[in-house]
């Protein structure tokens, strides 16, 4: 039987108990605005957000491990490596699971498509309100309409299972899980806004019943093609419901992210890892790679086979949605999930914070929002089909993530073809930027255009235009042949594409993208009064 962790208070919904014997810290960590934290990792200002100004949560201006780590497990980095008591409640652990949920869905949205929904390719699901929300009560009350129509196409099963709905749940909570689950179904529905009218000690909060709930939903995830998470996840809900229910096994809650055995600076080797199904890709930056820790044995893992925080996706699910006002469209963006740690200041006790903003999305997704809602498009790219990927930029990974392949401007005699992605296809060519020759052997291919020039980028995002030939290199030269096939095993390993008669049409695939809705389609390069970037 295991050991019984030494019980410090106990009462309705509410267990504190020692775990290790270290001296708790007194002082506690500097603190900031959590909005402004907030804002500073986004990298923009947000429209709404779940907390009022005055809310702090830790600092992590100063602390570079705490950038970019999910809220969860920095806080339990903290607790654990500074000797800080830490406060976990349902909520905190079901939003985890819900959104490894949803990063599961995503991944697997045509599989699972019959299964969630009724219908084929993506539903709008329009809410009305009588003027812009600009209250944080606003935006959660139109977030519940919205997870009501969800409700309705999906059943009350689902809707259930995925929402917060414990002894411990806050507004904040409540709101950020139905977000959450607005991400799970974001494949099969867009989310449309319409304005009418012109208007050292861990303590657990949550009852045995909140504790048990989440085992439940658990074992309803299990029918989604899920086994291989909720299995391990089964044996942690377990450990919580026992907690809550006043016999804390000690040694469990040692375990929660560096057991004693398995210490390691960079690498958490703890349970608290089996809570992600999905790691960060590391070339994408989405939660597309599946954990390797949930296919060990959690009595065979070794430090080696621990992950990485920076692994862990970030904790933040994003819906985007369109707001329509006096005729005018607007693109924003929900976001829910963990916004920060935050400190208790009686005792310093460090928990993650739930909470949820709205912002305007950025340009490029606005202007890919435009090439699917107008354009033809393909299917997003499963990047399990690859081997190994050479670096792309972020722009061109975002595209990628929304389709693979595009027809802009069909039949219209001024065609762009966004080519299915090929970790091969590199031009090699010559280019001028400020009258200073350049050559590069990476130019990577995006575009064909219907007079079969191509578009490609460099390493410095600049977008080339060109005529495409195939040829081999001799001597660093390309020479080229039309009837030369790019599969002639007199030129094996030697054929490669290169770009001729090359100009720089754009600095970056945005402003490519901007300046071809700007001109309707039209090859603006080939007006007289382009001028050339250089």
């Amino acid at each position: 039987m295991a050991q019984i962790a030494p019980i410090l208070n106990q009462q309705y919904n509410q267990i504190s108990f020692s775990v290790d014997q270290v001296e708790q810290a007194t002082e506690l960590l500097p603190t900031q605005e959590a909005k402004s934290q907030f804002e500073r990792q986004l990298e923009k200002p947000v429209l709404a957000f779940s907390h009022d100004a005055s809310f702090q949560t830790v600092s992590t201006r100063y602390n570079t491990l705490a950038r970019g780590i999910h809220p969860l497990a920095l806080a339990v980095h903290l607790a654990f490596s500074e000797h800080r008591p830490l406060l976990l409640t349902p909520d905190i652990i079901w939003i985890t699971i819900a959104q490894g949920f949803a990063h599961h869905v995503n991944n697997h949205a045509e599989e699972l498509r019959d299964r969630l929904v009724s219908h084929s390719g993506k539903e709008t699901l329009t809410i009305e309100v009588f003027d812009i929300p600009k209250q944080a009560d606003e935006w959660s009350k139109a977030v519940h309409q919205w997870t009501l129509l969800i409700r309705d196409r999906v059943g009350a099963e689902l809707y259930h299972l995925l929402e917060c709905s414990f002894s411990t749940t806050t507004p904040n909570a409540l709101t950020a899980s139905r977000i959450v689950m607005m991400d799970t179904f974001r494949q099969y529905f867009d989310y449309e806004m319409l304005c009418i009218c012109g208007i050292p000690k861990i303590t657990l909060l949550g009852t045995v019943q909140d504790w048990q709930s989440i085992c439940d939903r658990v074992r309803m995830m299990a029918k989604y093609n899920l086994t291989w998470w909720t299995d391990r996840l089964l044996t942690i809900c377990e450990e919580f419901v026992k907690t809550a229910s006043g016999k804390p096994s000690l040694s469990f809650w040692q375990q929660i992210y560096k057991p004693q055995a398995l210490y390691a600076d960079d690498v958490i080797t703890g349970w608290l890892a089996d809570l992600f199904p999905y790691l960060l890709d590391q070339v994408t930056n989405a939660p597309s790679m599946p954990n390797p820790i949930l296919a060990i044995a959690r009595s065979d893992i070794t430090v080696n086979k621990g992950i990485s925080p920076r692994l862990l996706p970030l904790g933040l699910s994003q819906v985007p949605l369109k707001l329509t006002f006096n005729q005018k469209e607007y693109s924003l963006e929900l976001l829910a999930g963990f916004i920060g740690v935050c400190q208790h200041p009686d005792e310093g006790t460090l928990s993650p914070e739930v909470g949820w903003a709205v912002r305007e999305r950025d340009k490029l997704q606005r202007l890919l929002d435009n090439i699917e809602h107008e354009h033809i498009t393909q299917k997003p790219i499963n990047w399990s089909n690859f081997r190994s990927i050479n670096y792309l930029p972020k722009e061109h990974i975002q595209i990628l993530e929304r389709f693979d392949g595009a027809t802009l401007y069909p039949n219209s005699g001024h065609s762009w073809i966004l080519t299915k992605y090929d970790v091969h296809k590199y031009y090699r060519c010559k280019y001028y930027v400020f009258n200073e020759v350049k050559t590069s052997t990476s130019v990577q291919h995006l575009i064909e255009l219907e007079d079969k020039r191509c578009i490609g980028y460099t390493h410095e995002n600049l977008i080339l235009l060109g005529k495409s030939i195939i040829g081999y290199i001799d001597e660093g030269l390309i020479f080229h042949d039309k009837s030369v096939s790019a599969t002639h095993p007199l030129f094996e390993n030697r054929i490669m594409y290169g770009l001729k008669d090359t100009v720089v049409i754009a600095q970056g695939i945005e402003q490519l993208l901007e300046r071809i809705f700007q001109a309707e389609g039209r090859y603006y390069f080939d007006n007289p009064s382009f001028a050339i970037i250089s």
